[in-house]
């Protein structure tokens, strides 16, 4: 068997079971281990939308440096300083797409029930899974790290930044949850930073690159994307700046540079009384596409597409 088939038995199991509901379980497994030469961890992360395995590995014997930061433009501004400076880590990261992958399911396996979840010509399973165009990915990246700290609290492996080089490639594509065989790779050079504290929680990324396929009847293209999550579990302030998520994507024909898609989603989140920094949140977003899909696949494209995400974290 190849590795994408092991995947692909591995990921059906998991999701075979009720996935597409309408809460987002949300949790992360880490660890690390010291060797004689340089750290490394392997960690995991497990969403509805997005769960991952990572192996990341230091590159030097330096230790990472630790920053305190009170300020979200000072942490940009941290990474951006390092931004194209030698590399010092490495991450090998599986990724897979759980929900995405479990809509494509359900239409292929049981499209009676896949359509009957429709008002008018709105398909709610299609408008809770789109905007993710694989079902699972590996990945390899290379570039600078800090770690941030805050006094008084716990080190978290978690609590890093990171600007460098990415490479991810994958045997399948999403077509309006319809799977599509497809050799693609992808190059980006990105920063990326999360912040989990006792109260509050930052996570972001800029991102730009290109994408390319296989399958001659997708388009290859360049895009860049910016993606800023945050959460203070003990603001009430009624903002779609603070306790709030927007993911912005553009992406362009490598050959044209028209546009051949447009991609924006916000997603606002209330603090739940629950338990510490769980949230009820509600994700709407728009996916505009143009000649981003042609031969065979443009009758299964859509020009227009609404993202719908409620969900409980915790």
């Amino acid at each position: 068997m190849t590795f994408f088939v092991l995947v692909k038995s591995l990921v059906k199991k998991v999701i075979s079971a009720s996935l597409l509901c309408t809460v987002t379980l949300s949790f992360a497994l880490s660890g690390v281990v010291t060797s004689a030469l340089a750290e490394y961890s392997i960690e995991t992360e497990v969403d509805a939308y997005y769960s991952n395995l990572g192996y990341y590995q230091d590159l030097t014997e330096k230790a990472i440096p630790e920053v305190v930061e009170d300020d979200e433009t000072s942490a940009y501004s941290r990474l951006w300083d390092s931004a194209f400076t030698m590399p010092r880590f490495m991450l090998i990261e599986l990724g897979v797409y759980p929900l995405p992958y479990a809509g494509a399911y359900m239409k292929e396996q049981h499209p009676t029930a896949y359509d009957k979840v429709s008002i008018g010509n709105l398909n709610l399973i299609q408008a809770v899974t789109a905007g993710y165009e694989e079902p699972y990915a590996l990945s390899l990246f290379f570039g600078s790290i800090v770690r941030f700290v805050q006094p008084g609290e716990e080190k978290k492996v978690k609590n890093r930044g990171y600007t460098g080089y990415l490479f991810s490639f994958g045997d399948q594509h999403i077509v309006q949850n319809t799977l599509v065989d497809d050799r693609w790779y992808e190059l980006e050079w990105k920063i990326k930073g999360d912040q989990d504290f006792e109260e509050k929680t930052l996570s972001w990324s800029l991102r730009v690159g290109g994408k390319f396929h296989d399958n001659s009847d997708i388009t290859d293209v360049f895009h860049i994307g910016v993606r800023r999550n945050h959460l203070d579990a003990a603001s009430d302030e009624v903002s779609w700046f603070q306790n709030a998520d927007i993911d912005f994507k553009m992406e362009v024909n490598n050959e044209t540079f028209d546009v051949t898609q447009l991609s924006i989603f916000i997603n606002k989140k209330w603090p739940a009384p629950l338990f510490k920094k769980s949230t009820f949140e509600f994700g709407i977003g728009l996916i505009h596409e143009r000649n981003k899909y042609i031969g065979s696949l443009a009758p299964q494209s859509n020009d227009l597409q609404l993202i719908l995400r409620p969900s409980f974290k915790f």
